[in-house]
C-alpha cells in the first residue's frame, strides 16, 4: 500500500515550515510513500523557500475569473490538482494549519478499507478566537493555541494520548482524510466549490453511471448574501458522491490531529 501525503499552501512560509517539522517529526513513511505541497496561487516567497529547500510540490495556478469566485472554489480545485498527481494507491489530505501526534497517520491506514473513507479526530482551537466545531463531526474544543508562534505542542500530546480509543465511529469532519485514490477518480474527485441546495435534489436523482459529467450548480457569493438562498458544501457533496458508490465515511477516534482553523487565511 503506497499513501500520497497532499498538503495545500497558499502564502505564508510559516506555516510552510510548521507544519512540514510537524509531519516528519509524528509521521512514518514507508518505502514507495510521497508527501508534497501543492502551492494553491502561492505568493513569491513561498515559491522560492519550496525550491530553494527542495522540498516535494506542484504549482497550482487558478485563472483571474476563477479568483473572482469564492475562495474555497480555488481549494477545491487545488485539492483535485494535488490527487490527480497523487503516485500512491490512497491519498490523505492535510491542511497546513495542523498538528499531529504519534501514530496518526497509522490509525488511518489501518482502518481504511475498499468501502470506507476515514478521517482523524481532531482536536480545535474553537471561541472566542476560532469557530465552532462541526456539531456531528466527533470533535473537540480545547484551545492549544491559536498559530505556530504560541502551540502547546506538550499540552496537545498528552491530551491526544488520553482521550485515544481504537474505535471507529460513522461520520465526522473532513481532514486529514484517508481514501483510495480509484474512488477519487470513479466520482470525479471534489466538486469545485459549493452547489445550490436545488442542485444538490437534482445530484440524488442522478443515476450512478452519470455521476462524472453531473453538471454542477456553483453557488455564488451573491446567491448566499444577497439572494438568501443555501448551499450545500463541497465535502458533503463529495461524501454524499462517494455513499452512492458504497464507500462510507468514519473517523478514526485514536488518531489525534490539532487544528489550528483559519491558519494561512488569518495571517
Amino acid at each position: 500500500m503506497k499513501i500520497s501525503y497532499v498538503c495545500l499552501i497558499y502564502k505564508s512560509v510559516n506555516w510552510l515550515k510548521f507544519v512540514y517539522k510537524q509531519f516528519h517529526k509524528y509521521t512514518k513513511l514507508n518505502e514507495g510513500d510521497e508527501f508534497y505541497f501543492v502551492a494553491n496561487d502561492a505568493c513569491p516567497d513561498v515559491l522560492t523557500y519550496l525550491k530553494d529547500n527542495n522540498i516535494n510540490h506542484y504549482i497550482h495556478n487558478n485563472t483571474e475569473e476563477q479568483k473572482k469566485e469564492w475562495y474555497i472554489n480555488n481549494v477545491y480545485r487545488a485539492w483535485n490538482k494535488g490527487a490527480k498527481k497523487a503516485m500512491g494507491d490512497y491519498i490523505i489530505f492535510l491542511n497546513s494549519d495542523m498538528a499531529f501526534s504519534k501514530d496518526w497517520n497509522i490509525n488511518l491506514i489501518n482502518k481504511i478499507n475498499n468501502n470506507n473513507c476515514v478521517n482523524s479526530r481532531l482536536i480545535e482551537r474553537g471561541p472566542p478566537n476560532g469557530l465552532p466545531t462541526m456539531i456531528g463531526g466527533h470533535g473537540i474544543e480545547k484551545n492549544f493555541g491559536n498559530n505556530y508562534n504560541d502551540y502547546d505542542e506538550k499540552g496537545f500530546i498528552e491530551i491526544a494520548e488520553q482521550i485515544k480509543s481504537k474505535k471507529l465511529i460513522e461520520k465526522g469532519l473532513y481532514m486529514p482524510m484517508i481514501i483510495k485514490k480509484e474512488h477519487l477518480e470513479y466520482i470525479n474527485y471534489y466538486p469545485e466549490g459549493n452547489i445550490t441546495i436545488d442542485n444538490f435534489d437534482k445530484l440524488k436523482l442522478c443515476p450512478l453511471d452519470k455521476i462524472k459529467i453531473f453538471n454542477y450548480n456553483y453557488a455564488t457569493q451573491d446567491d448566499v448574501y444577497k439572494k438568501g438562498l443555501g448551499c450545500v458544501p463541497g465535502d458533503k457533496v463529495l461524501m454524499y458522491n462517494l455513499s452512492k458508490i458504497g464507500i462510507q465515511h468514519y473517523t478514526s477516534m485514536d488518531s489525534i490531529v490539532y487544528h489550528f482553523q483559519q491558519g494561512e487565511m488569518s495571517e
